[in-house]
């Protein structure tokens, strides 16, 4: 039997590449950047099922790092296109 954890945890993946798939193909940068914002979203709440599914802290602790990375990407990637005139 399939456990709905694992199988919640596996469409979010899939959900989170279909927004990496609109980050790399759309050619406006602010576009870009909520993609991004949607595709790190989507993906910790990937990781929280995990982690949920697997019982393991470890894997909730990395999905909380990487989402705070790369929100801080984000952040700094829009910082810089404004500042380029984008």
């Amino acid at each position: 039997m399939i456990d709905p954890w694992f199988f919640s945890a596996f469409c979010l993946g899939l959900l989170a590449a279909g927004a990496l798939v609109r980050v790399v193909r759309i050619p406006v940068v602010y576009d870009r950047i909520i993609a991004a914002a949607v595709m790190i979203t989507i993906g910790a709440v990937a990781g929280l099922v995990l982690s949920i599914a697997l019982g393991n802290l470890l894997v909730l602790d990395a999905t909380i790092i990487l989402a705070l990375l790369g929100y801080a990407a984000v952040i700094a990637s829009g910082t810089l296109a404004a500042e380029a005139g984008a």
